[in-house]
């Protein structure tokens, strides 16, 4: 009996009750956006079901190595060039330095972080990543054109591998090489890890060793994008860019990123019925739940900060609760974008994780730095991955422009840094309206939006 087999029969002949009850409903009641097809009906509830198994039944080694199943089942497509890269641990040296500036800024010492992360036994072997380019260069494609990809699994889940769809679009839609990093996972190396290495990915990129063979990217033809925890250490990586002094890339791409650890906004819980996340919140486990939370915030005072006290478990893998409300952990609570990049957010209405991506927009209204929003309606987390879907190809296609618009040779954007747009699966452009979101100031860095909003759980 072949690997795929036994698979299906462990995993997908038990869902036959679930599919069949999620047939009935859709032409019963309709699907649950209007916008879905019976197709993605399905698909959803089984990708709601296996995220709900990993979270709740799934020991977390199992359920890391289930999530990189794609690396023996994904091939690369076949427009698709791929080659394996090695970075020198010289480049995490390097990053180190700039690392261990950034948090001595923000006064965090190894005793607040939890761990000795300059002496991670996991850095000793090399960044391993991957390139992906097209096969044969249309027009699109323009040499030296690089985007460093960041892929997501909520820290600790997949690989470069897993994430080989979204390397093949961007190397196609954008016409430019992607580089994909490996980064470290936690928990067995939580944060600064990822960040550790996914700055010395850059780094290398724009000054590889003289030996290599490598040539040097310049910074303004480089853009760093990933979905969604790729996409939050995309922005945490721009950040430590910046603060640093480094040379800027041309710009940034967040599918859905995951830039607030804390969940701090109500879409969060609101949205779960119509997303595959866990629909208790993205925690490490049910005893780190907002609905936990709340019950602790009944019995503190008013103005108790829930993840601080000392009988809250730790909330997420990638990082203990003291670290949450970091900047480079939770990027949406950084508040001053001055010599940021161009910035391209996309996410669905639909997904738990919408609203910190409007807070973020909503935040820097008024940076010098281009910030441009786009809501898909009807949409979950990281759609881009149901490339069937029209809303998919068409996000696809808008990350690919705006990798050719910013990057050398291209127009750029401007200076429209109002462009905060809903998408409709038709393709519609209409701007986004001023209500959601709207409580985001009192709500942001308290868990849950803190014991006011907690209280109604």
């Amino acid at each position: 009996m072949s690997k795929k087999v036994a698979l299906f029969l462990q995993y997908g002949l038990p869902k036959g009750p679930l599919l069949l009850g999620t047939t009935l409903s859709h032409y019963t009641y309709g699907p649950q956006r209007p916008s879905w097809p019976y197709k993605f009906s399905l698909v959803m509830a089984m990708v709601q079901s296996f995220a709900t198994s990993f979270h709740t039944d799934v020991p977390l080694k199992k359920a890391q190595a289930l999530s990189r199943l794609n690396d023996t089942y994904g091939p690369v497509h076949p427009g698709a060039l791929a080659s394996e890269a090695t970075i020198p641990n010289t480049y995490r040296d390097q990053s180190a330095v700039h690392i261990e500036g950034l948090l001595n800024g923000q006064g965090v010492d190894a005793a607040k972080l939890g761990w000795d992360w300059k002496n991670d036994p996991r850095a000793e072997k090399p960044l391993r990543a991957e390139w992906t380019e097209p096969r044969e260069k249309d027009d699109n494609f323009s040499e030296g054109r690089t985007v460093l990809y960041l892929h997501g699994g909520g820290y600790f889940l997949c690989s470069i591998k897993t994430h080989r769809w979204a390397s093949w679009n961007m190397a196609r839609l954008g016409g430019a090489r992607v580089l994909s990093v490996d980064y470290r996972l936690a928990p067995d190396s939580p944060f600064p890890a990822a960040l550790h290495d996914a700055l010395a990915a850059y780094l290398y990129l724009i000054k590889p060793p003289t030996d290599s063979g490598v040539k040097p990217v310049d910074p303004q033809n480089i853009v760093i994008m990933g979905d969604s925890a790729g996409g939050g250490l995309t922005f945490a990586t721009m950040l430590a860019i910046r603060d640093s002094g480094l040379p800027m890339p041309a710009g940034i791409i967040g599918w859905s990123p995951w830039i607030d650890l804390l969940h701090s906004m109500p879409s969060v819980l609101d949205n779960a019925p119509t997303d595959y996340l866990p629909a208790k919140g993205f925690t490490k486990d049910s005893k780190s739940s907002l609905q936990s939370a709340a019950k602790l915030a009944a019995t503190l005072a008013e103005d108790s900060e829930v993840h601080l006290h000392e009988e809250f478990p730790q909330i997420q893998y990638y990082t203990n609760n003291k670290m949450l409300d970091c900047k480079y952990v939770s990027p949406v609570l950084e508040n001053n974008l001055d010599g940021a990049c161009p910035i391209m957010i996309i996410a669905g209405d639909a997904e738990m994780l919408r609203d910190e991506s409007v807070v973020f927009a909503k935040k820097h209204a008024s940076a010098r730095s281009p910030v441009l929003l786009r809501l898909y309606d009807d949409m979950p987390h990281v759609f881009q991955m149901f490339g069937f879907l029209p809303s998919a190809k068409h996000s696809l296609r808008e990350s690919g422009d705006f990798i050719r618009k910013v990057t050398l040779g291209g127009p750029g954007v401007g200076q429209d840094n109002k462009s905060y747009e809903r998408i409709s699966p038709k393709g519609e452009r209409r701007p986004l309206e001023e209500e959601v979101a709207s409580d985001w100031a009192e709500r942001a860095g308290k868990l849950g939006g803190g014991p006011k909003y907690l209280a109604k759980l």
